[in-house]
């Protein structure tokens, strides 16, 4: 092995322990370099060299105790930027394009904006034109798939506010479900892991929606797949398991290092 090649191996070797640490540190908060030493499988002398360098370019801190190290601010300052740099459309774009080609339903990816949920991508299926949900339209968060999938995987706060805000203008709009009803779409949907709408958007239309979660594990999007609903709905799942792997697909290139919800 050439002088260099050992340089190069050496590199990518402190840059493994360095990784182990971080992920460590991000896992449990705040650790002894005992602890550190032990997740990362290495003896305390190189465990401290290795904290002591990247406490020099911030990748770690000094805890709220003595003896303990937490992840840098520096090093949080990257994620941000990273964070910033990708955006959840180019993140989901792949999945909506392969949903469409393995399914030949339209796909859609949808934010959350108030008490609603607008669609900020879409791809035209193959076997029936829908004429909901175009480019810009919105949807209440209780109805439609990718909308209820966003709805139940909000925060109990943010979701509380918004069936409060719901159950304030039911006087107005006889449609909107009821407290209770609120809660229980909710509570189905994130016990199942994934939403479904026979029927309620467009009549003889089916959809299957799932959430797509950021790097900190928090909601920043669904997506989900439109169509006929002998398509959509099969007896086997398939089509179930193909939108759920593409939330969680979208999802990962969020940073997320979560399972399926």
């Amino acid at each position: 092995m050439s002088s260099t090649e050992s340089s190069q191996g050496g590199g990518l070797e402190i840059l493994a322990k360095a990784d182990a640490v971080i992920q460590a540190l991000e896992g449990q908060g705040e650790l002894t370099a005992a602890a550190i030493a032990v997740a990362v499988d290495e003896p305390m002398s190189s465990t401290y060299r290795l904290l002591t360098n990247l406490a020099s370019i911030g990748w770690v801190d000094p805890g709220s105790r003595r003896g303990l190290f937490r992840l840098g601010v520096q090093f949080m300052r990257i994620g941000g930027r990273l964070e910033d740099q990708i955006s959840v459309r180019d993140a989901a774009v792949p999945s909506l394009k392969a949903l469409l080609a393995s399914t030949g339903a339209t796909s859609f990816l949808c934010l959350r904006r108030g008490t609603r949920a607008v669609c900020v991508e879409r791809f035209e299926g193959r076997d029936v034109r829908s004429l909901a949900m175009s480019l810009g339209d919105s949807l209440p968060l209780y109805l439609g798939a990718a909308p209820v999938a966003l709805f139940a995987h909000l925060p109990d706060s943010e979701r509380g506010a918004v069936i409060e805000q719901l159950d304030s203008s039911r006087a107005a709009d006889a449609s909107i479900p009821s407290r209770a009803e609120l809660n229980r779409i909710a509570e189905e949907t994130r016990v199942r892991g994934y939403s479904i709408s026979d029927g309620d958007v467009t009549p003889g239309i089916a959809a299957i929606g799932a959430p797509v979660f950021n790097h900190r594990g928090e909601i920043e999007a669904a997506l989900s797949i439109s169509g006929l609903r002998a398509l959509v709905l099969s007896e086997d799942r398939s089509t179930i398991d193909l939108v759920l792997d593409a939330a969680l697909t979208s999802s990962r290139a969020l940073g997320y290092l979560g399972g399926e919800p």
